[in-house]
């Protein structure tokens, strides 16, 4: 049998594998999302869940646990994000033996919110929240590994993909991330390493943040690279700055660590995405997107 890059579980198949693993009596299991990982919805007759099956090859299964320690650490101190549903033995994470090899998997409670609107009092809380996040993160301490978040990226994997002249520009980019980042020393912590709207719920009159996916030590300033480049960016410092400051330092090392940011998705949408998503992924637009913010970020900073 050829090797297998990438399987989906059956639903079906899927529900009474897990109900096997944690005694619970699952009656339905849909697929949500398929991208990096896979994310299915698994129900009981009174409760629903969120089953996170990780790609294979990705994430060793200490560090999804570094992980879901962190999710533990952060709802025992009142912050509001989803609660893993550990297997009977007490592990959180699972592991399923898949074609292509062992994936991990982890199950969380379903959290029944809405995606909140773009607006000024929204990006305000939502700086509120990531302070609480890096406030309450700053005390986490973990028996189990977690990679830190890279600045030193290689460059040399995206050759095929670029022409001379951008990836010329690129390395000239990364020179500027490292020297500068360096010189202004951002402040370091536990990082989130995806705060944007998509990993935000309302739920009544709360925030609900998830998905730590990307979390680990790092600057805290990366955390601020995506909402510093939308309009909404004062409002979420001064909600921000209302539990923790932003120095001048974070400030001044945002655009160096946003160019670190969007040099790794630009490796996503270019080289990870499509072995999964095929080649024509590549003309999708995202990969060209980052190019172009990339091009801007060298006509500010070099």
């Amino acid at each position: 049998m050829l090797p297998t890059l990438r399987s989906l579980p059956e639903p079906t198949a899927l529900t009474t594998y897990l109900s096997d693993r944690y005694g619970l009596a699952f009656t339905g299991c849909t697929l949500l999302r398929s991208l990096v990982n896979d994310v299915y919805e698994v129900t009981t007759t009174d409760a629903r869940y969120v089953l996170k099956l990780y790609r294979y090859d990705g994430r060793a299964v200490d560090e999804i646990r570094w992980e879901t320690g962190l999710a533990a650490h952060l709802v025992a101190r009142g912050l509001r994000t989803p609660r893993v549903v550990p297997l009977p033995g007490g592990d959180p994470v699972g592991v399923l033996d898949a074609p292509e090899g062992p994936r991990p998997f982890v199950l969380q409670e379903y959290v029944d919110g809405s995606k909140p609107p773009y607006e000024p009092e929204l990006y305000r809380e939502f700086g509120v929240l990531v302070a609480e996040f890096h406030e309450k993160a700053d005390s986490y301490v973990s028996e189990f590994p977690r990679g830190p978040v890279d600045l030193s990226q290689s460059l040399d994997d995206l050759h095929p993909y670029l022409a001379s002249a951008e990836e010329n520009l690129l390395r000239d980019l990364m020179a500027a991330v490292r020297n500068n980042v360096t010189q202004y020393t951002p402040r370091p912590g536990i990082c989130h390493g995806d705060v944007s709207l998509d990993n935000l719920l309302v739920v009544g009159n709360d925030l609900v943040l998830y998905d730590f996916d990307l979390a680990g030590p790092g600057y805290r300033a990366t955390d601020f690279t995506g909402v510093a480049s939308t309009p909404y960016w004062e409002d979420f410092k001064a909600g921000y700055g209302t539990r923790l400051p932003i120095t001048p330092d974070d400030e001044a090392a945002i655009p160096y660590l946003g160019v670190a940011a969007r040099i790794a998705n630009l490796r996503f949408h270019l080289i990870d995405k499509p072995r999964f998503r095929g080649a024509e992924s590549r003309t999708e637009g995202w990969a060209d997107r980052e190019l172009t913010a990339l091009r801007k970020a060298a006509g500010q900073l070099l």
